[in-house]
């Protein structure tokens, strides 16, 4: 990616099969002739109208450019490829069924380049429905964000706390980019949130109180389609926010991990889904031993581990017994030079069964103490009574 010194913005759209929510997308950028832009189609190899829509409007607006995909590379692909070939100072990722609102690229524009060190300026989304009605905003809870210029430790607190945003109200600075190296979406579906908090661990923002973009909400959105076959996805997203949120020392390990488990909570709903494929025996042993050691969320993690074929002796043995049992390293292959992805399977299905199992032991131990605790109470406040009826008595 070669960067031109301009002040020009690029706003890349790529699509697939949608035409008619593709032009509502193309003529609420093009609306806006105050400030230089650049608007960039990348298709998907559609088999709708699209190809003859784009090629029409190309040879008729000259900042318009066109790039058909001879196969369909996937969504990630396409929008890797499309960040890749940005070259001007700012650039909008323009989801294809999302529009802009009027005023926000000019607006934003003002902010970046009366700010040279900030690396976005930040407008609210508005969430609607198919009948054009207000759903949510993104970031939802306008009442509790601070806004203006914001430095990065502030704003990942907030943005920890309260949730990423809709990327399509966000007028980022090119070379904020330099900090994910291509292809730029690194964590799959998710690629967007990581995308955000790799580059505001790095630059301050301008967050603005004032809709920039319209998120339209339908079925057939890719967002929509998260479930437990992307908790590899996730894990890793969480990783590389540990790694960095470390490296920039940004917040102390007491700040941040109350932090991360919010973050956690409200994304959780997104990779607990049941999957819509079925997943073989090794990908549910891996999932779960990511959603545990990797997310923190033991509950899915001991969901899913539940549900594999693997050790069902030891499973069916009552959680009071098999706390004492220690996972069967013994009976997987790991002595062996090369070990096999069965034995390693088997392995890490083990310490979650038992890990599970102990889980189940310590919670019934802890409702047994606390059953104790309260008969030993009572005991003693009966004791006391009896005591002084005896005293009485003499």
């Amino acid at each position: 990616m070669t960067r031109q010194q301009d002040d020009t913005i690029t706003v890349v759209i790529p699509t697939f099969n949608r035409r008619e929510l593709l032009q509502v997308a193309v003529e609420s950028v093009l609306q806006e002739d105050r400030v230089p832009i650049r608007l960039h189609i990348f298709d998907n190899a559609s088999t709708d109208q699209t190809e003859t829509y784009a090629r029409a409007l190309i040879a008729a607006n000259p900042r318009v450019s066109y790039t058909r995909r001879p196969e369909n590379i996937g969504a990630i692909g396409n929008y890797s490829q499309a960040l890749a070939i940005v070259s001007t100072e700012y650039f909008v990722p323009l989801a294809d069924d999302d529009w802009l609102l009027p005023d926000f690229l000019f607006d934003a524009h003002a902010v970046l380049q009366q700010h040279a060190d900030l690396g976005a300026a930040i407008f609210v989304t508005e969430a609607r429905d198919a009948q054009g009605a207000l759903v949510c905003t993104y970031p939802t809870s306008l009442d509790k964000l601070r806004f203006g210029i914001l430095q990065p430790r502030e704003h990942l607190s907030d943005w920890l706390r309260y949730g990423h945003y809709a990327w399509s109200s966000v007028l980022w600075r090119t070379r904020t980019m330099e900090c994910l190296g291509p292809p730029y979406l690194h964590t799959g579906l998710p690629s967007d949130v990581d995308f955000q908090a790799q580059i505001f661990c790095h630059h301050p923002v301008y967050l603005c109180n004032r809709p920039g973009a319209v998120y339209s909400l339908h079925q057939s959105q890719a967002s929509g389609g998260f479930d437990v076959s992307h908790i590899r996805s996730w894990a890793r997203l969480f990783k590389r926010l540990d790694r960095e949120i470390a490296r920039q020392n940004l917040l102390d390990r007491g700040e941040y991990l109350p932090l991360r488990q919010m973050m956690r909570d409200r994304y959780r709903v997104a990779w607990n889904a049941p999957a819509k494929a079925s997943l073989s025996e090794k990908d549910r042993v891996s999932a779960a031993y990511l959603a545990g050691f990797g997310l923190g969320d033991w509950e899915t993690a001991f969901s899913l581990i539940e549900s594999t074929q693997a050790e069902p002796d030891l499973r069916a043995v009552p959680p009071d017994l098999s706390v004492v049992q220690l996972p069967r390293v013994g009976s997987t292959r790991l002595g062996m030079d090369s070990p096999s992805t069965d034995s390693v399977t088997e392995l890490v299905a083990s310490v979650l069964i038992w890990m599970k199992g102990a889980t189940e032991a310590l919670a019934q131990l802890e409702q047994l103490n606390a059953r104790m605790q309260t008969e030993k109470a009572e005991l003693t406040v009966a004791l006391a009574a009896a005591a002084e009826r005896e005293e009485l008595v003499r």
